[in-house]
């Protein structure tokens, strides 16, 4: 009976070594399966030149330049995964593709904004937190997209990107805390007013010739209330054009967003009001603000605003 006991003690004992190496094991290959840290070279356009950084300190400059350095630490950090996912996908995907030689370009009409001066204590904290952590979806780095404001509802890509493809599995509508009164009213809502020539100006950018625009209106909405193709009506016929594509023709800092309220011409001008700032699609960093004061984590605002993603570390 004692020796049943003891050969079982220690069949138990060699068990549970095993189960100690086997783990040691996996915790040596996850460390291994960790990469450096990339260097990324950036283009400064007012500069003409390229800059070649370690990677979290262009993270820390992007988020610099994308929130303000005293908002909560947990909307900083979801900040900083959603830019370094962007920025190692253009990284990985499309290497000195840029001006220079570059892998990304500075400034948000190109990429990110790049603000190394806004860096502050705080921003070095959440970039700390959060080194290595990007958003992944089958192992595969997602499209990072991010936003000013939602204006209340988030969008699909095709609907507020005018994205070319399928869907993306990891994009969704969903409601989001950025119309608010606590938001800025000129973030979250606006009106601007343009001629017809400036329209047709535009529309000429992106290869549609049109004279005499008599009429604007939605010719589809996307599952947001987005509106995903806009029609002119003109001298010649009827013309469509992504709503998107036309705001980033026209002048995305005017028209602030694709979330029409309203659209008038009238006497040669175009009246539009709508929600929101940006394309609206993946993450609101005015949501990402709010959701932090509500005690949400980074790592929980990231999964909200992409559906079915993972938080992967790539670089210790």
């Amino acid at each position: 009976m004692v020796d049943n006991r003891r050969k079982t003690l220690t069949w138990i004992g060699i068990g549970l070594l095993a189960v100690i190496v086997i783990a040691l094991g996996v915790s040596k290959a996850r460390r291994v399966a960790l990469g450096k840290e990339p260097t990324i070279k950036v283009y400064i356009d007012d500069e003409k030149r390229v800059l070649e950084l370690p990677m979290e300190e262009y993270i820390a400059a992007v988020v610099g330049g994308e929130m303000k350095n005293y908002w909560p630490h947990e909307a900083l950090a979801a900040q900083a995964i959603v830019a370094r996912t962007f920025a190692l996908k253009a990284l990985t995907e499309k290497p000195a593709s840029g001006p220079m030689g570059s892998d990304i370009q500075a400034g948000f009409k190109e990429a990110q904004e790049y603000k190394p001066e806004n860096v502050n204590e705080a921003i070095r904290a959440a970039v700390k937190e959060t080194r290595g952590k990007v958003l992944t979806q089958g192992g595969k780095l997602i499209n990072a997209w991010f936003h000013s404001n939602a204006g209340g509802k988030t969008a699909l890509a095709k609907e507020g990107l005018n994205f070319i493809g399928p869907e993306p599995t990891y994009t969704v509508v969903r409601d989001s805390p950025d119309d608010t009164e606590d938001v800025p009213f000129s973030d979250r809502r606006w009106k601007a007013e343009f001629s017809t020539g400036e329209i047709e100006a535009a529309l000429a950018k992106v290869g549609l010739s049109v004279n005499g625009i008599a009429n604007m209106t939605i010719a589809k909405r996307g599952s947001s209330g987005r509106a995903e193709t806009i029609a002119i009506h003109h001298s010649g016929g009827v013309s469509t054009i992504g709503g998107n594509d036309l705001r980033v023709a026209l002048d995305p800092m005017r028209m602030r967003s694709n979330f029409l309220t309203k659209v008038e011409v009238k006497d040669g001008r175009v009246a539009m009001e709508g929600r929101g700032f940006g394309h609206g699609v993946g993450l609101s960093q005015w949501g990402a603000h709010n959701m932090a004061k509500m005690g949400k984590r980074h790592e929980e605002i990231c999964r909200y605003y992409f559906k079915n993603v993972m938080v992967e570390k790539r670089w210790a």
